[in-house]
């Protein structure tokens, strides 16, 4: 327009400068009216141009300052906002406020979503449904239920959210829109006033047990004051460091392989025994109890859970053990086999010593784990019934017993058997278990004994 109105100005200064060349030369006069009315008519047609000029300049400024009000207006509205907010236009990112950056892990990249497609932070699953609550915000439909959708955080997470989307202007003016959402998992608080019955940040603190969370990356980003207790290691020390560094060598394979799992979705949850490294390098065991934070089955995620330290229990079980182990090396040298079991028509073992071997021919597994095997099978036939009523009666007095009887081996032969033996109750008089020993006779010594008596 400026082009145009300069260009007129040019040429009626042509018309005046030519016209009042004529003045000099003779010709006819009509000749030099027409020439005046066309510069006449320029002129006029100049003026006005200046005149319509500003009133179309003015509408176009006044509609542009309108619309960078309302995006001004916009961008104030979900600054101040405490829930996270985002302002659209359309599909396309003008403005996200700090706590939605926040929520997401992304408080210092505000200049690289803004201008960007909204759809980037959202599910790929979840496109649709963010379609269809855009197409029904421009139209000014409302929804009486919000629209579950999940979001992606700055780790490669999901936070499945109760998301809305609101126009912010009724007239269809434009196509500013507000995006709110709030997490499912603060949707549903125990109370209306949970904030004043629990301060869950001093419970946490006052734990025991070590709470932790991973990135979806495996890294740590959070950790209680019970970390410090038991390993000796500063919190702020270890945040950002992979959980796998602090776990004894032997362990990180498996460890790795169960939180791998958790964190690409796998499995919901694991428990497993593993041990942690203090700051001095002494192991410590723990029972570790972690879960994903999606409620979604093949989604990454990040993780949470809870290390129990059972150092004294393995410290006990170790005791047991080579307890155990000694009383075993010294019951596999007795002559005898060394049994405990119960009192029933099987002669069920729970227990048997090395010594079944060298007097059965039996290994003791085979009486233990087999179910085609007990040790009333070898008790020689004809003493079978004998062996039951003398133990039921010594046991009725609550007395020792002691028995003479014949087994058959493994290969086929008979051996003449002594017995010693117990029964063990309970303190309300119950039977709970026999122990005892058993030993060969030799033939010739048992005669002997039959000739002195």
């Amino acid at each position: 327009m400026s082009i145009f109105i300069f260009s007129t100005l040019i040429i009626g200064i042509i018309f005046f400068v030519i016209l009042g060349s004529w003045y000099n030369i003779q010709g006819p006069f009509l000749l030099h009216v027409v020439m005046l009315i066309s510069t006449a008519v320029a002129i006029f047609s100049a003026a006005l141009v200046i005149v319509i000029q500003p009133l179309f300049t003015s509408k176009k400024s006044r509609i542009n300052q309108n619309l960078n009000q309302e995006a001004a207006w916009g961008r104030e509205v979900s600054s101040t906002l405490s829930s996270p907010a985002a302002m659209l236009d359309g599909y396309v990112v003008k403005f996200i406020n700090t706590p939605f950056l926040q929520m997401l892990g992304m408080a210092d990249m505000a200049d690289q979503i803004i201008g960007m497609p909204f759809t980037n932070l959202i599910h790929p699953t979840d496109h649709q449904s963010f379609a269809n609550l855009n197409a029904e915000a421009t139209t000014g439909k409302t929804k009486s239920d919000p629209t579950k959708i999940r979001l992606i955080c700055a780790d490669g997470t999901t936070l499945p959210s109760n998301a809305s989307l609101t126009r912010m202007r009724e007239d269809g003016q434009n196509s500013l829109t507000l995006f709110q959402f709030t997490p499912i998992s603060a949707t549903s608080p125990l109370t209306n006033d949970f904030e004043s019955q629990f301060n869950y940040h001093l419970i946490i603190d006052r734990l025991e047990e070590i709470v932790f969370q991973l990135s979806a990356e495996g890294r740590i980003i959070f950790l209680n004051p019970a970390w410090e207790s038991l390993l000796e290691l500063k919190v702020q020390d270890c945040l950002n460091k992979s959980l796998l560094d602090f776990f004894h060598p032997e362990d990180r394979p498996m460890l790795e392989a169960r939180l791998n799992s958790l964190t690409q979705g796998k499995r919901p949850n694991c428990t497993l025994e593993a041990r942690l490294l203090s700051v001095h390098g002494f192991p410590n065991w723990v029972v570790m109890r972690a879960k994903t934070t999606s409620a979604s089955a093949g989604e990454r995620t990040s993780v949470i859970g809870t290390m129990t330290n059972i150092q004294n229990n393995k410290e006990a079980e170790a005791s047991v053990l080579a307890s155990r182990r000694a009383s075993n090396s010294l019951l596999s040298h007795i002559p005898a086999l060394v049994y405990r079991g119960r009192n029933d028509r099987f002669w069920t073992f729970e227990y048997v010593s090395d010594g079944c071997i060298d007097l059965t021919g039996y290994d003791p597994q085979d009486f233990l784990n087999s179910n085609n095997l007990n040790f009333n099978l070898i008790i020689h036939p004809d003493d079978r019934a004998d062996v039951w009523e003398s133990v039921n009666q010594q046991l009725g007095l609550s007395e020792k017993f002691k028995l003479i009887y014949r087994i058959v081996t493994r290969k086929g032969e008979t051996k003449l058997v002594q017995e010693y033996g117990r029964g063990i109750f309970s303190s309300t008089g119950e039977l709970l278990a026999l122990e005892g020993f058993i030993t060969e006779i030799p033939e010739q010594q048992y005669r002997v004994k039959s000739l002195l008596h």
